[in-house]
C-alpha cells in the first residue's frame, strides 16, 4: 500500500566535493504505516537505469545521521518515521547525467510481531536536479 511512495521524486540530485561530482543522491520513504528503527532495516536494494547499486556504495542519513549499510542493525535510537525520507547518497564519480533515470528501489523491514518481513518496491523515473 505503502510502496507506491518508496521512492520519493524529490531530492534526486548529484553531490559535489572540492568542485568535482563524487556521487548522487535518492531520497527514500519507509513503505510501512509506522515508524521503525534503523535497526530493522534488512534491505535496502537500489537500481538505477538497470545498475544495481552495491551496499557497500551507499551512506544511509537518517535525522542528519550517516551510517554506512553494514551499520544499519546497530542504529537502534535512529527511526524512519512514516512521513520522512532518509537519504542515500551513492559513491559513484562523476555522478549521474543531466536528465531523466529510472530508480528502482526495494526495501524490507523485520516488524517485531510479524512472522515475516514488510517489503516494498517501487520505480519511477526520476530528473536529476540541477
Amino acid at each position: 500500500m505503502f510502496e507506491q511512495y518508496l521512492v520519493n521524486p524529490e531530492g534526486f540530485r548529484n553531490v559535489s566535493e572540492e568542485n568535482q561530482i563524487i556521487g548522487y543522491e535518492v531520497q527514500l520513504r519507509i513503505p510501512y504505516y509506522r515508524g521503525l528503527p534503523m535497526s530493522c532495516v534488512e534491505v535496502i536494494d537500489l537500481m538505477v537505469d538497470g545498475e544495481k547499486v552495491a551496499n557497500e556504495d551507499q551512506l544511509i542519513t537518517v535525522k542528519g545521521e550517516t551510517f554506512t549499510f553494514a551499520e544499519l542493525p546497530t542504529v537502534i535510537n535512529h527511526r524512519w518515521e512514516m512521513t520522512e525520507t532518509i537519504t542515500v547518497f551513492v559513491k559513484k564519480q562523476g555522478g549521474l547525467t543531466q536528465g531523466e533515470h529510472k530508480v528502482h528501489a526495494f526495501v524490507s523491514l523485520r516488524i517485531s510481531y510479524l512472522p515475516f518481513n514488510n517489503e516494498g518496491e517501487d520505480e519511477k523515473i526520476l530528473v536529476l536536479e540541477a
